[in-house]
């Protein structure tokens, strides 16, 4: 039953999830320059040659995932028993219980990247590359989480199944989707000012467009 009730609220998020990423490129295109597309582009291919050439990171992966869950966790005051992880087995937080933000957070929150913010807020515009730099790592640690989510999904690891894999996927990428502009906006000319322009201007355009696809919807009954 409760994964049959999160499934029916899964819906209207999928369908905030579909407005969103049609209405993300015309607001963030003309953030980035020729380059720095080159260096998003040339991040997320640095990650595919290290994962299948030199070594799957996925031992970094699992310190993220599994640090997260300790995170939030602890922000719902759980008691934690233990943190574990292991090359056979994989990590494992042992807690009181969980709940939904719990089980999704480390397939929500990239922590890498959210980490990654720290140094270049003090870097930026004091190192003549350093915007270049944090692009193409930003891409790398995306790219890494993304991948191996999709894993996770893939997978069916219990964290995704509690809730349905429908309302998991649709919670999770609604999040990844808003991270987006704030995590490239160090790395672009204008930085960080005029991003909350940007996420009204967004949001603005996915709620008319969202109303009338909805208006239309409607029409046709």
């Amino acid at each position: 039953m409760r994964v049959f009730l999160y499934s029916l609220i899964s819906i209207p998020i999928l369908f905030a999830d579909a407005v969103l990423l049609y209405s993300f490129p015309a607001r963030t295109i003309g953030r980035f320059s020729p380059l720095q597309w080159g260096q998003v582009g040339g991040g997320a291919l640095i990650y595919f040659l290290f994962h299948f050439i030199v070594r799957k990171p996925e031992r970094m992966y699992l310190w993220a995932h599994e640090f997260t869950h300790l995170i939030v966790a602890k922000m719902f005051f759980r008691e934690v028993h233990g943190f574990h992880i292991t090359s056979r087995s994989g990590g494992k937080v042992v807690m009181d219980g969980t709940n939904v933000a719990i089980d999704l957070a480390p397939y929500a929150v990239p922590l890498y990247n959210a980490a990654a913010l720290v140094p270049i807020a003090l870097l930026r515009g004091k190192y003549e590359h350093a915007e270049g730099i944090y692009l193409c790592g930003a891409a790398f640690l995306f790219t890494m989480h993304l991948w191996f989510s999709a894993e996770g999904f893939l997978n069916g690891q219990p964290d995704v199944r509690r809730s349905g894999r429908m309302f998991s996927g649709a919670v999770v990428l609604l999040f990844l989707t808003l991270w987006i502009p704030f995590l490239v906006a160090p790395g672009t000319g204008a930085g960080f000012h005029g991003l909350h322009h940007l996420y009204r201007a967004w949001l603005g355009k996915g709620f008319a467009v969202g109303r009338e696809l909805l208006s239309r919807g409607v029409a046709l009954f």
